[in-house]
C-alpha cells in the first residue's frame, strides 16, 4: 500500500501531486508527499483531502498528534532540520531523503491509527 507520492523535481505542472490529493480525497487516507533535492528532502501533510468528520476527529486529538509526528521528525532529524506541526498540517524540512521516506511512512500510520482510534 502506497503511504506517501514522492514529487520528482520535473513535476512542474504538479500532475503527480494532483492525482495523489485526488486518491487521498477519494480513500479518505493522509496527504503526505516527499519532496526530494540532491540530498535532502521535505515531509508535507495536510489534512485538506479529509471530511468534515475526520476533521473533527483531528481536532478532538488536541496535541497529541503533534507531539507525536514531532518525535517522528527527532529520530530522523539532522542539524539542518526543522519542523512545523499542528493538529493538521505537518512540515518537515531537510531530512536525508532515505530518513524523509521513513518518517512519511511512520507519519502516515501515526495519522490513520490515531484517526481509527478516535472513529472506534
Amino acid at each position: 500500500m502506497q503511504k506517501y507520492v514522492e514529487l520528482p523535481k520535473n513535476d512542474v505542472a504538479s500532475e503527480k501531486e494532483s492525482d495523489w490529493f485526488r486518491h487521498c480525497e477519494s480513500t479518505q487516507g493522509p496527504f503526505i508527499t516527499v519532496k526530494p533535492r540532491s540530498t535532502y528532502a521535505d515531509v508535507h501533510w495536510d489534512y485538506i483531502t479529509y471530511s468534515k468528520k475526520v476533521d473533527d476527529i483531528l481536532e478532538s486529538l488536541g496535541t497529541t498528534l503533534r507531539d507525536d509526528a514531532i518525535e517522528i521528525f527527532t529520530k530522523y532529524a539532522n542539524a539542518k532540520s526543522r519542523y512545523t506541526a499542528s493538529g493538521h498540517l505537518i512540515w518537515f524540512k531537510n531530512l536525508e531523503i532515505d530518513s524523509a521516506r521513513s518518517a512519511a511512512s511512520e507519519l502516515y500510520d501515526l495519522i490513520v491509527d490515531s484517526v481509527s482510534r478516535e472513529n472506534a
